[in-house]
Formats: C-alpha cells, sequence, structure tokens
C-alpha cells in the first residue's frame, strides 16, 4: 500500500471476507463479482493453494484457497463459503475461496495503517508469504481487518505454481 493512498482522503471500498474467523479484505477495485456458487472441480497434483476450476456463466475460473494463502487448514465448502472474482487486470481468469462472507466495507483512510512485515500471524510454515500478502490493516467498530493486495496475491500464486515439483 503506497503512500499516496494512504494520504488520499476518499473512502475507501473492499469487499469483506472470513478465513478462520479473522476477517480480510480486498479493494473493491479489484473484484469482478462475488460468487455464492462454489462448485469447485479439483485439479490433480495441483499445489495446495489450487483449489480447483470453477465454472461461472460458461467461463472457467481458476480458484485459489484463500487458507491455504494464509497457512491456514483446509476446510470444506459451505453454504457459506463464497467465491471472490479478481478482475482480469489483476489475474485473468481467477478468484479466491473464501469461508464467508462478501459484504462491502467502507472505510476513511485514517481508519486505515500500512503495516510491515513484523505483523504477527501464525507459525505455520507459509506465515511469510501470508504477510506479504497482507499490505494493511483497517479499524472497524469492533475489530481490525487486513487488508491483502491482490495484485501481490496473483504475483504469489504464479511463484508458487511455477516453484512446485509436481508429486507423482
Amino acid at each position: 500500500m503506497n503512500e499516496g493512498v494512504l494520504n488520499d482522503s476518499s473512502p475507501r471500498a473492499f469487499c469483506a471476507f472470513r478465513a478462520d474467523a479473522r476477517l480480510y479484505g480486498i479493494d473493491v477495485a479489484c473484484l469482478r463479482e462475488i460468487s455464492a456458487n462454489t462448485t469447485i472441480t479439483p485439479v490433480p497434483r495441483a499445489p495446495p493453494v489450487i483449489r480447483g476450476l470453477a465454472n461461472l456463466r460458461s467461463r472457467i475460473f481458476l480458484i485459489l484457497d484463500l487458507r491455504a494463502l494464509l497457512g491456514l487448514p483446509p476446510a470444506p465448502c459451505t453454504a457459506d463459503s463464497r467465491l471472490i472474482i479478481l478482475k482480469p487486470t489483476v489475474a485473468e481468469d481467477m478468484g479466491l475461496l473464501a469461508d464467508r462472507g462478501g459484504d462491502i466495507l467502507t472505510a476513511l483512510p485514517d481508519r486505515i495503517a500500512s503495516v510491515d512485515a513484523a505483523l504477527p500471524m501464525s507459525d505455520a510454515p507459509s506465515a511469510d508469504q501470508a504477510r506479504s500478502l497482507v499490505v494493511g490493516m483497517c479499524k472497524l467498530e469492533n475489530e481490525l481487518m487486513m487488508i491483502i493486495d491482490a495484485v501481490r496475491l496473483a504475483d504469489t500464486v504464479a511463484r508458487a505454481t511455477t516453484n512446485t515439483e509436481v508429486i507423482r
């Protein structure tokens, strides 16, 4: 998150969602849509960050497992699960599986702070990866929302899929 964004006085809108009871958000400018259709076809031998493929209105999207990206254990899809589909300018035909959410929250810039690599997360092996995705925190009335950089997320997945050996 750059200083220009933090100094802007305009309200910012985020798509808020949960993973393991924690609240996360992605700038709505990076989103194409939010879908309750969580029918996902697994991809054999894919790295854990790839949950599978979803067909939304005759278009195929690669669905990432937000929990795996954040170093959390996997969880099944439920009626509350949502697909957060990114705009093609961020990542072509890609989306995230979130435990629940999809609400749009608006926050004033004085409620948003950038974070550094010292952000405490879990001791999971991918905790450093999770820290690199979280670029800010937004103070809401009753809790904090961690802001995920959608472009970093897409770059992280691209690196993970090209550097992972397929286990036979």
